[in-house]
């Protein structure tokens, strides 16, 4: 039996190697082949999950390492599909030279479907099993489009890491796989050795010891991503300053992202300075859990990064969330995949929810002026929570009004939530125009001598798409934007709207 593990993420092949150590893929009669995409927007420039420091005590869980990219070049691994008929010749020609007999089973793990790279793998090996394996707070939500039949009909199992204790991930929910949960503390032990083989690269960052008082600034790629502007992005994370040094500690440890533009630097150092914060810069090619392992902040803060999430669940650090009103209300379209861990997010930290069965997410208490010892100085600090409301109902209503087709099974759930949260602070994580669409509580009321108008309008709308499908089909494109200013110019004039008074 061969297992194929596909990531595209150091995160992702951290999780994997802590189900590998914990029995959860099998035994060592398995054979493992990892699969490792770099999905980023310049693979050139950017190192892939193998090459970041780190891997090299996890990659030796595995019998083959391939390069998806040198595979599958010059295309880009989310980009490139294949259709059936040239399928099986890509799988005659991936068995030859990864060494898999032509009947040998197969065991797909992949990241998320039935995007590319994971959905290309299936389409190849066409009688694999396949299981998914989570990739942080998305994992809770619902997938942005349905899986094919082929798909569907062999997934096997979801494996997801236990960052929310008592609540079940509702991806691929409507097909129900088998779930199996890797305990926090089993990642947090991966976690732990990666930070011992990194440790001359922390050592020479400064990060390899415990920064007493300090509390650690996770940034986040909003404006690259077209959420926000890049000037609002400044201000939020201005404000993760402002907010470590509200609660009274002495440091600030700034963790960019990635991917982020490194032009907010200089601005949050100044900030960082002038409200007498030591500034420290983890502009390292590490993951925010390693740094944290070996810092240990007393406060992580951030937007909705899913590092918040780990923080808490591997380590047991206070968190704060900074700037998720606002997100709430610019993240469109309402499907976008990042809505649940922003929903998340928010609702643990300041919509007074709670964890089933648990505490949730509370903000810490300013620390103590002089720590009793070295264990006090980086013991989280804590105060009893707040919240009273349980998370699980409100991730089924924003799941379903995500996506209301594929997670058509939470409609009674969602509608009974809504019922309850009108006129409501919980109104926040919904949008009307939405709720209108899916005929919820909450929705907009339509005007009787509307709605015929509106039926008749999405009539249009259908056969127009209809219409634009068939030209295409005779490789006639029609861009529909450019159409819109003619049109309302032609019933202007028609209306006597252009007429001049």
């Amino acid at each position: 039996m061969t297992q194929i593990i596909q990531v595209s993420t150091q995160y992702q092949l951290a999780n994997i190697v802590a189900l590998i150590r914990a029995g959860h893929l099998g035994g060592t009669e398995m054979r493992r082949i990892l699969v490792i995409a770099n999905n980023s927007f310049a693979p050139e420039l950017t190192p892939a999950a193998d090459d970041m420091p780190g891997s090299a005590s996890l990659l030796t869980c595995f019998d083959l390492i391939v390069d998806w990219n040198a595979t599958i070049w010059p295309n880009h691994p989310k980009t490139f599909g294949i259709s059936g008929e040239r399928a099986p010749i890509m799988a005659r020609s991936l068995r030859s030279e990864w060494a898999i007999a032509e009947n040998e089973p197969i065991d797909l793990i992949v990241e998320s479907l039935p995007g590319h790279p994971a959905g290309v793998l299936t389409q190849i090996f066409t009688t694999a099993k396949i299981a998914v394996h989570s990739d942080g707070l998305m994992s809770y939500g619902p997938i942005r489009n349905p899986l094919s039949l082929p798909q569907y009909q062999r997934l096997q199992a979801i494996y997801y890491t236990d960052l929310l204790p008592g609540i079940t991930p509702r991806q691929l929910a409507e097909h129900s796989p088998d779930r199996v949960t890797l305990p926090a503390a089993d990642l947090k032990s991966v976690i732990e050795d990666m930070a011992a083989e990194v440790a001359p690269e922390l050592a020479a960052a400064e990060l390899c010891d415990p920064i007493p008082e300090a509390g650690m600034v996770l940034g986040q790629y909003l404006a690259q991503i077209d959420l926000i502007t890049a000037e609002e992005e400044l201000d939020l994370h201005l404000q993760m300053i402002d907010e470590v040094k509200a609660r009274g500690l002495s440091a600030v440890i700034f963790k960019p992202h990635p991917t982020s533009a490194r032009t907010t630097i200089e601005p949050l150092r100044q900030r960082s300075l002038e409200l007498g914060l030591e500034f420290v810069l983890a502009d390292v090619p590490l993951l925010a859990e390693i740094v944290i392992a070996t810092t240990r902040p007393r406060l992580v803060v951030s937007c909705y990064s899913t590092g918040l999430a780990t923080a808490r669940a591997l380590f047991g650090t206070a968190t704060a969330a900074i700037g998720t009103s606002m997100m709430l209300q610019v993240l469109a379209p309402y499907q976008n995949s990042n809505r649940i861990p922003l929903t998340i997010v928010d609702a643990l930290h300041t919509g007074g929810y709670v964890l089933p069965g648990e505490l949730a997410e509370v903000a810490p208490g300013p620390p103590a002026a002089t720590p009793v010892n070295a264990e006090a100085a980086t013991k989280p600090a804590r105060t009893k929570p707040t919240g009273t409301k349980d998370l699980g109902p409100l991730i089924d209503a924003v799941t379903y009004c995500m996506q209301s087709e594929t997670a058509s099974h939470l409609r009674g759930n969602a509608s009974e939530f809504l019922e309850s949260a009108v006129g409501g602070q919980d109104m926040k994580y919904f949008k009307r125009k939405r709720l209108t669409k899916l005929d919820l509580p909450g929705r907009l009321e339509i005007p009787s001598h509307r709605k015929g108008l509106s039926s008749a309008k999405r009539r249009l709308r259908t056969q127009a798409k209809h219409a634009q499908h068939t030209l295409k089909t005779y490789g006639i494109s029609i861009d529909a934007p450019k159409l819109v200013p003619k049109m309302k110019s032609t019933l202007s004039s028609r209306f006597g709207g252009g007429r001049k008074q």
